[in-house]
């Protein structure tokens, strides 16, 4: 299991007060854990402090899945690192 998952995992669980094995991959936010406009604005602001990336807010319409925070998150931060790369 991917430490984003792990920590996406914990944040989540927190945020809906659920145990951390119940929000798995494929669980839907919205659906799911009956995040409102309002939750998913608080979790991206954690999301970005916690995994140090920038969310494009024009992006979170297509966050629907854990999954899709974790592909979003692990691609971010693979830009990231590859700017800071060049950099040096």
């Amino acid at each position: 299991m991917s430490c984003i998952l792990r920590k996406v995992q914990e944040i989540l669980s927190y945020q809906f007060s659920l145990n951390e094995k119940e929000i798995q991959p494929e669980t839907k936010l919205a659906l799911e854990l009956g995040a409102d406009s309002r939750d998913i604005l608080e979790l991206m602001a954690t999301f970005e402090i916690t995994f140090d990336v920038e969310i494009d807010y024009e992006d979170v319409v297509e966050i629907i899945t854990v999954q899709d925070i974790i592909n979003y998150i692990d691609n971010k931060q693979k830009a990231r690192d590859e700017l800071y790369k060049n950099l040096l």
